[in-house]
């Protein structure tokens, strides 16, 4: 997989200076084999594992900085175009104008790493999909910005130690996304965000506000949304395709994925395109039907895949690539080596999947769609025809909706959405749920000085703040790169300008992605009001290794903590009582994943300590 290291330092400091030439002679006695791109007095960087096409360097003005990953141009209206190359010229002018520049006129898989010509001073910037890591870490004054933390294990550049506190907010919270991470040492760029480091000052600012880019331009018609929205969508899906020769889709047969595959079987330039539908054999498990429909619409060719219990090893959780924030795992043992494999077998160089399509297209909080019309227009007729529709969907009385959303659209009381997910974790101590709840520093920086803005718009900008992930858990270096074309810049700008009362059009979630590709994706997907769940697959997984769960949490680092309640996590593992689906998930999901985490992450700290 492809990765990137770069190093900025003060360049009058004689032991920075040193240490630099430390780290770039480890770099050179490495197994990695890493290519220097710029070589400044102040700044070098590096990549390895360059996959012409997707993902490889441009290097900006005359060494200045460089790019890596992948960049598109912008065409005419914001749209994605093809892959670009940066000329002399783009490149000039990215180089003098800046992280902002880059952000204004290109979109894509990057990270961008530069020196300013006036200032000295150098800059990195995330791309707003953050579909790339950045992550910051300091070794004798140098800060060493990476993608993967195993290449600063390597090369055995610092020593880490478990952030407990972060540890604790995220088993509260399972959407937390902050600058933090599980590791003391280790800081995240995120998704937009630009790092300037002045001499021995980092100084971080948003190049990409998601808040601000969802209060202007708004469009208000359904019709130029629907048009927008299938243009945007279509432009940026065949933007990515045309990286790839073979392609393997994830094809649930909902919605998102079933709208990833229209755009790929029209394009000019049409890849190779397989479908893959895994299936199991509880209640609503089976998606087969659907998947079928979108496949043979589409012309491709289609596998079908069940997911068995007895398939998932879950003592290899233990394996997990090592990280500076755990993630999750479960699903990556189920299908990451089948699906690397398959990939490999048809030929195909990338994963897609209609993931981010539920955060893009809005289906979170119907709910909400009342307040923000009041918020905007105040009351007026059309604010019972939204309650209507956000009834349709949640299934709520009209009445309640509207007076809500009277008040929360004309008092605009103070809300806080991040807190939002810590209410349903029932097995994290009282302790962990007050500090993650009530700490602003697990507060997403897009969500501070949010004064004035609609509470829906807020839910849409924090439904898109966990980016995806570009390292799997379990990945080898020559496993194919996974894509999510619907969380690309120019779709997801666009759909932030979509006002959430248009968003939800006709009582029906992601109601302009279902006008958009009405005529394109099966009517039994477009107007399907569920979708299937593996939930029950879930249950039968834990069960079948609740020996191996007992053993990894009763007494684990979580418990040890006081993070986890250890009574209430045994009544859900002794049979006592039956879970909830819901703590079914949160146990194997979660709470085991951070645990993972944590015992590969011990390592790290027994390093630490010698």
């Amino acid at each position: 997989m492809y990765r990137y290291l770069a190093l900025a330092w003060n360049a009058v400091d004689p032991r920075q200076a040193a240490t630099v030439r430390l780290i770039c002679d480890r770099l050179q006695l490495a197994a990695t084999r890493w290519q220097c791109q710029v070589s400044r007095r102040g700044l070098m960087a590096f990549d390895a594992d360059a996959r012409p096409g997707s993902s490889e360097s441009q290097v900006l003005g005359t060494g200045c900085g460089v790019v890596f990953g992948t960049v598109f141009a912008r065409a005419e209206g914001g749209r994605g175009t093809r892959r670009v190359f940066l000329d002399a010229r783009k490149a000039g002018e990215i180089a003098t104008f800046g992280a902002r520049h880059l952000v204004d006129r290109y979109w894509g898989r990057y990270v961008a790493v530069a020196e300013d010509a006036a200032t000295a001073a150098v800059w990195v910037l995330r791309d707003p999909s953050g579909a790339l890591p950045c992550f910051v870490t300091k070794f004798r004054g140098v800060h060493v910005f990476f993608s993967d933390l195993e290449d600063c294990l390597a090369l055995d550049l610092c020593r880490f130690t478990v952030n407990w506190d972060y540890v604790a907010a995220a088993a509260a919270n399972s959407a937390l996304q902050t600058r933090e991470t599980g590791l003391n040492e280790v800081t995240e760029v995120l998704p937009g965000e630009c790092v300037e480091l002045q001499g021995d000052t980092l100084r971080r600012s948003l190049a990409w506000n998601p808040v601000q880019i969802a209060q202007r331009d708004p469009v208000e018609s359904v019709e130029e949304a629907t048009t927008e929205l299938h243009e945007t969508t279509r432009a940026c899906v065949q933007s990515w395709s045309s990286c790839y020769g073979g392609i393997l889709l994830s094809l649930s047969g909902g919605l998102d994925s079933s709208i990833v595959l229209s755009c790929l079987a029209d394009g000019a330039r049409r890849p190779v395109v397989t479908c893959l539908n895994y299936y199991a054999t509880g209640p609503d498990e089976d998606e087969r039907r659907y998947a079928r429909l979108a496949a043979d619409r589409a012309g491709v060719m289609l596998i079908e895949r069940q997911l068995e219990v007895r398939e998932v090893e879950l003592e290899r959780i233990l394996q997990v690539r090592r990280s500076a924030k755990p993630g999750y795992y479960v699903a990556a043992l189920q299908r990451q080596r089948l699906e690397s494999q398959l990939a490999q077998r048809i030929g195909a160089s990338a994963i897609f999947s209609g993931g981010g399509g539920d955060a893009v297209f809005y289906q979170g909080r119907p709910d909400l769609a009342v307040a923000d019309l009041v918020h905007r227009r105040g009351i007026r007729p059309d604010m019972w025809r939204v309650a209507l529709d956000a009834a349709r969907i949640t299934g709520l009385s009209v009445w309640p909706l509207v007076r809500r959303g009277i008040r929360a659209g004309l008092l605009r009381p103070e809300w806080r959405p991040w807190a939002g997910n810590v209410a349903d974790r029932t097995l994290v101590s009282a302790r962990a749920i007050e500090a993650s709840r009530n700490n602003p520093r697990w507060r997403h920086p897009w969500l501070e000085n949010t004064d004035g803005v609609p509470h829906g718009t807020l839910w849409h900008v924090l439904s898109l703040s966990v980016p995806t992930s570009f390292y799997e858990s379990f990945d080898r270096p020559d496993d194919p790169e996974r894509t999510y074309p619907l969380l690309s810049q120019p779709l997801v700008e666009l759909c932030l300008r979509i006002p959430t009362y248009v968003l939800i059009s006709g009582g029906w979630d992601r109601a302009i992605a279902r006008f958009a590709f009405a005529d394109e994706v099966p009517r039994e997907i477009i107007w399907r009001r569920a979708k299937g769940g593996i939930n029950q697959l879930s249950t039968r997984i834990l069960d079948a290794n609740i020996a191996f769960v007992r053993e990894m949490l009763l007494d684990g680092l979580l418990v040890r903590e006081g993070i986890l309640e250890r009574a209430r996590l045994e009544e859900c593992l002794s049979g006592k009582r039956s879970p909830t689906d819901f703590e079914y998930n949160e146990i194997l999901h979660e709470h085991l994943s951070i645990e993972a985490w944590l015992r590969r992450g011990s390592e790290l700290q027994a390093r630490a300590a010698a």
